[in-house]
């Protein structure tokens, strides 16, 4: 039973990335914590100030944060040239911080939820002084990744894992327990870590919040791009398009482009729509219109290479005739938006690799037209695809199978397995 009134235990969340910022790597958080409470645990957020953010901000997104959850927000050094990842110039910020806060009160766990793993090292350096356990969320890796990640090439990225493998090697052995988004990552971080092997961890798959759905029908603007055309059908692709998709990608271009190059007809009309495709918030170089042009279907693809607002991106989503989800040739990784995009209740195109964990995500459902990147493209393979496009554009297949099997992630069911583990490191079980 969920321990209440005195006997809740408190956890402290670091999150440098908290509403209003608008980041990909504080919804875990954003959407969990108003649920903490009803399995025994009183939150209290960390995080940067949002105006010292450096990304987005979205004061709707405050919508989606129950008003009594407490939050602190730090300010930080204005990012500048050579330090401008937040994990680095609000680290000494967080640290003081986060040390008055175990000061002051009694906490049983930190957390720490995010992508700016210097962050991580946090735990460590708390951890002689205050003796609170430390629970790790890895949304991507840190330092140690699958053999078939591919590193993002240049200088300063070879600098950063330099950076990394240090700090990971330092703060890893001494964690309470781990959280991460594919088992993958917990055996490899077990593997390199031997003390890790005793200590609990979990799988923990992004989820989805009704309450954001509600919000965004609510106030969620138009996307920043014309991506709906009359009388076509439109399919609309929200986020990142790292190296690892590509190869996904070029996947369905390539069959749409043999499907059109056999005149039929349900290929003529679509259109491709990619929105927040690169990494940075601004200035991001084309991407997928880049391997549309390879694959000869550059007049079917729009492209908005920048961020859009999370509230907007899932009114999107409810507009759109189908949506797409692509899988990583990292056997690892698992899209954010896998949940999100099957309870949005549209039908779905997925395209991956056949070892991806979408692709196990989705099968058994109709209203998913998978696509396996390592299979051969033949005439009769794309046929076959172009007639169950043809039922899905029609509206001829139910999604409610793909809204049922979503709703064990949503947020509230999330979190009551996030806390579940938070128990299990409390208690050193």
């Amino acid at each position: 039973m969920p321990r209440a009134g005195p006997d809740m235990r408190r956890v402290l969340i670091v999150s440098p990335h908290f509403p209003p910022t608008d980041a990909v790597d504080m919804h875990r958080v954003r959407m969990t914590v108003g649920h903490y409470r009803a399995n025994g645990w009183e939150p209290v957020v960390l995080c940067v100030r949002a105006q010292d953010a450096g990304r987005l901000t979205d004061e709707r997104l405050t919508r989606t944060v129950p008003d009594d959850v407490e939050v602190v927000a730090i300010p930080a050094p204005p990012p500048r040239p050579g330090l401008s990842a937040i994990g680095l110039r609000a680290w000494r910020q967080l640290l003081a911080a986060g040390a008055n806060l175990l000061a002051a009160r009694r906490f049983d766990l930190v957390f720490i939820s995010t992508t700016a793993f210097p962050v991580m090292a946090l735990g460590r350096a708390w951890l002689p002084r205050f003796g609170v356990p430390f629970v790790l969320d890895f949304q991507d890796p840190w330092a140690t990744f699958p053999d078939s990640a591919k590193a993002r090439p240049g200088l300063r990225h070879g600098l950063m894992r330099r950076l990394h493998r240090f700090g990971e090697a330092w703060t890893l052995p001494a964690a309470g327990g781990l959280m991460a988004t594919s088992q993958a990552y917990i055996d490899l971080l077990q593997g390199a870590y031997p003390p890790l092997r005793d200590r609990p961890g979990l799988v923990s798959p992004f989820g989805f919040s009704q309450r954001d759905f509600a919000v965004a029908a609510e106030l969620g603007r138009p996307l920043p791009m014309d991506w709906r055309r009359p009388g076509g059908a439109s399919v609309l692709f929200a986020g990142v398009v790292a190296p690892g998709l590509e190869r996904s990608l070029l996947t369905l271009f390539h069959t749409i482009a043999k499907g059109r190059a056999l005149r039929l007809a349900q290929f003529e009309g679509l259109t491709l729509a990619f929105i927040g495709t690169g990494y940075a918030s601004q200035g991001n170089r084309s991407v997928a219109a880049r391997l549309a042009e390879q694959a000869g279907v550059a007049d079917l693809v729009v492209e908005y290479p920048d961020r859009a607002p999370l509230l907007d991106v899932l009114k999107a989503q409810g507009e759109a005739d189908l949506l797409l989800l692509l899988g990583s040739d990292d056997h690892g990784y698992t899209p954010s938006k896998t949940n999100q995009t099957l309870a949005a209740g549209r039908p779905v195109l997925c395209a991956s690799p056949g070892r991806s964990p979408v692709a196990a995500a989705v099968a058994g459902l109709d209203s998913v037209l998978t696509l396996d990147a390592d299979a051969e493209l033949t005439d009769d393979a794309v046929l076959t695809w172009a007639d169950r496009l043809k039922a899905l554009l029609a509206g001829k297949v139910s999604t409610a199978p793909a809204v049922e099997r979503s709703a064990a992630f949503e947020a509230a069911a999330c979190a009551a397995r996030d806390c579940g583990l938070f128990d299990r490191v409390a208690d050193g079980r």
